[in-house]
C-alpha cells in the first residue's frame, strides 16, 4: 500500500502507474490517461509535476488504475523535532 502524504507522493504514484499501464507492460501516454480520466493532457502533466489539481481530478485519474484513497494516521514532526533535526536554535553571539 502506498501512503500518500503530499502532492509529490501522488505525482510519483500516478507517473509510476502510467509508465507501467500501457500495452504489454509498456508506458501509457499522458494523452491516453487524460482521455480515460476525462481530463486534459495538461492536467495530467500538472498532476505528475506535483502541482495543484482538484480532489475530483485526482480521484478520476486514480480510478483509471483501479485505485482509491483511504485515510491513515501519519506521524507528522513537531516544531521541536524539526528544530532538533536541523539544529535550529539561538545563535551564539
Amino acid at each position: 500500500m502506498n501512503l500518500l502524504k503530499n502532492q509529490l507522493d501522488l505525482a510519483a504514484l500516478v507517473r509510476k502507474q502510467r509508465l507501467n499501464a500501457g500495452p504489454r507492460g509498456g508506458k501509457m501516454t499522458t494523452q491516453t490517461l487524460a482521455n480515460l480520466a476525462g481530463v486534459s493532457r495538461d492536467t495530467i502533466v500538472r498532476l505528475e509535476r506535483g502541482e495543484d489539481v482538484s480532489f475530483a481530478t485526482a480521484m478520476a485519474v486514480l480510478r483509471v488504475f483501479g485505485l482509491g484513497l483511504s485515510a491513515a494516521p501519519v506521524q507528522w514532526p513537531t516544531l521541536a523535532t524539526a528544530q532538533q533535526y536541523f539544529k535550529v536554535g539561538p545563535s551564539a553571539a
